[in-house]
């Protein structure tokens, strides 16, 4: 696993040892927020947390589709 995002406000997942914090993503529908966290190891990671966080805003705006209605994730793995 070389990248992570971690829902903030939650105990149930921590993030993992030696990962960076690099960018925060939140909820536009529900405010819930994100970080996204990379290994020290990950070279570009600001262009690499960018489209992490596109990909990120579209899975959160899929969980309040009306098909869906599903929570969010507590964790998600780039």
């Amino acid at each position: 696993m070389k990248a992570v995002a971690i829902r903030t406000g939650q105990d149930r997942q921590k993030g993992p040892e030696n990962f960076q914090d690099v960018a925060t993503v939140n909820c536009d529908k529900c405010d819930a927020e994100y970080v996204i966290s990379h290994s020290r190891q990950l070279k570009k990671g600001p262009i690499v947390a960018a489209q992490q966080e596109a990909q990120l805003k579209a899975i959160l705006k899929e969980d309040h589709s009306p098909k869906h209605k599903r929570e969010h994730p507590d964790l998600v793995q780039f």
